[in-house]
This record gives structure tokens, C-alpha cells and sequence, in this order.
């Protein structure tokens, strides 16, 4: 038999083990971005989180994959279950899970990161493939020891007059054309959201760099061209026409006939995006 004394080490022990679990699954978590931003003249934290340590995809270990088309962007990147975590001071106040921002995934081991986000970890050189090629031994290492590109870049790109928004890859269209949403707060939505339009106000709004870079150097409307003539063989050219005021976004996609030599090109259809 245990003597009391024992039975109450146990006791504690067990205890103590209770106590230290949680803190050691929260530990789990591995922060891949944090940068303070003012809302409504408050400063918060806001955090980029993996759920647990992230995989690799098209990783630096596979270099003649990572520089095709459907890793445009994402050369070299992490993936697994990623948050934007928001904090006042040492209190978490919001969490938002990212995954479901992501579109489909069109690499040949797509199966392991289905459902998952996926972040950009390492930057990718144009001299990354030769040296593959000619076998350097060195190339992993050094590829893994370049600093992580900045992903919570503040703007405002709904033009509400508070730069709370930044941009994150989460789709590619053929060939290497990079799609984004805007995740942040706003004015009219003050908690953690991607940006949406007036036609849409429950669908994320997902539109190329160049669109939204065009909301920011103007309210609109602006023309942004999405696909030329015979780009991928299109047989129609296509654009975004985006506009932004006092956080209401409108887009208007809009579709034209490629005409033969002689031919007026012809407004096709247009949508309300």
C-alpha cells in the first residue's frame, strides 16, 4: 500500500500535469507574422498563426516544381491550419480561421494540402534552379535561411479612410496569374472579415494584384485587364472595372469579342462581381 504521503505526490503530480497540458498545446501553435496596427486610434497586435508546425509545398527541396505555374507565388511555401489572431494589449479579443479563403490547388500532391492554407516562407532566386541542377549541397540550407516575406502589408483598400487591410494570396490562374482577398476590419464591419463587394456581401472578393493596387491609387472606376486575346487561347478579352467608395467596392466584369482585322471589338456581357 502507498503511504499518504505518497498518495498525496500523486495527487499533485497529476494535478501539476493537468495544469501544464493546455499551456503546452498552446504551444503548439508557431506564429509566422506579427505586426502592430491602429484601429480606431487603438493599437493592436495582430498575429498570422499556424494551428500546429506546417508542412512544405513546393518547397526548396523540389525547386524544378516550384518554379511551374501552379506554385506562382507559393515557391517556397508552408501549409496546414492558419488564423489571423487579433490582440489589445496581452488579451486575444478575435480569431479567424483562413482556410476556407482557399482556393483549389492544382499542384500533384494537392491531396496533402487539401483544406489547408498556404503562406509563402522562402523567396525563390532565378539562379535557385541552375544551382539544383548542378547538384549544390549547399542550396536547402541557404534557401532556408532567407528572411519570410512580409504578408500583413496595411492599406486601405476599401477607401473607408483606415488602412486595416492587407492582402493574401489564396488562388492561381493559369499561367501563374496570383488571385487575392483583403482580410482585416473595417468601418462598417468592425471585426475580422475579407473584404466583399456590393453584389456579393457574403462571398469574398477575389481579384488579381493589379486590381486591388488600382483601388489604392484610385476610388474608381478603373479598368484592370484580366485576360487578353489568345492568352491560354481565350477567344474573348476580359476585364474588371473596380471602384471604391466609402468602403462599399463595385466590380464589373466585363467580356469582348477579339475581332479579325476590320472588326470594332463588342462589349460581349458584363456582371456585377
Amino acid at each position: 500500500m502507498f503511504s499518504a504521503s505518497a498518495r498525496r505526490f500523486a495527487a499533485f503530480l497529476l494535478l501539476s500535469l493537468a495544469i501544464v497540458a493546455p499551456s503546452q498545446a498552446a504551444d503548439v501553435q508557431v506564429v509566422r507574422e506579427q505586426k502592430n496596427v491602429m484601429v480606431e486610434g487603438t493599437k493592436e497586435t495582430w498575429r498570422l498563426v499556424w494551428g500546429n508546425k506546417p508542412g512544405t509545398v513546393c518547397g526548396p527541396d523540389e525547386v524544378y516544381m516550384a518554379i511551374t505555374c501552379p506554385c506562382s507565388g507559393w515557391a517556397y511555401a508552408e501549409y496546414g491550419e492558419l488564423s489571423l489572431v487579433r490582440n489589445r494589449g496581452s488579451r486575444e479579443i478575435e480569431r479567424m480561421d483562413l482556410g476556407p479563403l482557399f482556393g483549389k490547388f492544382d499542384y500533384p500532391e494537392a491531396n496533402k494540402v487539401a483544406g489547408s492554407a498556404y503562406l509563402q516562407r522562402w523567396p525563390l532566386k532565378l539562379s535557385d534552379l541552375d544551382r539544383e541542377n548542378n547538384g549544390d549541397p549547399h542550396l536547402i540550407a541557404e534557401i532556408e535561411r532567407r528572411p519570410a516575406p512580409d504578408v500583413m502589408k496595411f492599406a486601405d483598400y476599401d477607401r473607408d479612410g483606415a488602412a486595416t487591410e492587407f492582402l493574401i494570396q489564396v488562388e492561381t490562374l493559369p499561367c501563374g496569374k496570383l488571385q487575392f482577398a483583403a482580410i482585416g476590419v473595417t468601418k462598417t464591419i468592425p471585426h475580422l472579415h475579407a473584404l466583399t463587394s456590393v453584389a456579393h456581401p457574403n462571398t469574398p472578393l477575389i481579384m488579381p494584384l493589379t486590381a486591388w493596387q488600382a483601388l489604392l491609387q484610385s476610388p474608381g472606376p478603373t479598368a484592370v485587364q484580366m485576360w487578353a486575346c489568345g492568352d491560354h487561347g481565350s477567344e474573348t478579352r476580359s476585364e474588371l472595372v473596380v471602384s471604391a467608395i466609402s468602403g462599399a467596392l463595385r466590380v464589373k466584369d466585363r467580356k469582348y469579342s477579339c475581332p479579325t482585322k476590320g472588326e470594332a471589338e463588342k462589349l460581349i456581357k458584363e456582371t456585377e462581381e
